[in-house]
């Protein structure tokens, strides 16, 4: 044999090899197409078993927390009867654990007695002004008269002096007490409010 025919004849193996692994390739690799059958479902013996290691995921989880932090003193009741655990199906408005309240009901009543100290600093405002009204009354009436008098021989200078100051001073006095109600008003805490309500 020639060797242009070798030669020819190596390249047409070649390219029927190529040809062939191609047509492999493009069926699945296996020659042939995959046949499925549908049958009526019976009862019979299980043939195929899988066992397979692995963590089984839930669906949906939801963790739950508290707007406060304490030593919790018990868990709630699953839907079960069971002690409520991480995994636990719990059925709305249950109570999962109860969280000892002594810290905050200390606290509540400690915002209680900071109302009522307000309260009683307010009322001890009031009751002096009060008082520095009835003063600045006095004063009034005093100045008026002094007025009438004038510095004179029956009212020395320094009398009429002194009763302008006076009634000045109790003027003053008068706004210093509307100042201190405002001010004792201002800084009383809301008896409603969530820092004065026990837990």
């Amino acid at each position: 044999m020639k060797p242009v025919i070798k030669k020819a004849i190596a390249a047409l193996i070649v390219l029927g090899l190529i040809g062939a692994t191609t047509a492999w390739y493009q069926k699945g690799g296996n020659g042939g197409t995959d046949v499925f059958r549908t049958v009526q479902v019976t009862r019979g013996d299980l043939r195929v078993t899988i066992s397979a290691t692995g963590t089984v995921e839930p669906e949906e989880v939801i963790d739950v927390g508290a707007q406060v932090a304490g030593q919790i003193l018990s868990f709630g009741q699953d839907v079960n009867g069971k002690t409520v655990d991480y995994g636990s199906v719990v059925a709305a408005g249950t109570v999962l654990a109860r969280i000892d309240n002594s810290l905050y009901s200390a606290e509540a009543a400690g915002a209680g007695a900071q109302v009522q100290s307000a309260k009683a600093g307010l009322q001890r405002a009031e009751a002096d002004l009060d008082q520095l009204k009835a003063r600045l009354r006095q004063a009034e009436r005093d100045w008026q008269r002094a007025q009438k008098i004038g510095p004179s021989e029956a009212l020395a200078q320094a009398s009429y002096d002194a009763y302008q100051s006076t009634y000045e001073i109790a003027k003053a006095n008068v706004a210093v007490g509307e100042g201190a109600i405002l001010q004792a008003r201002a800084g009383r805490p809301d008896p409603g409010s969530a820092a004065t309500r026990p837990a």
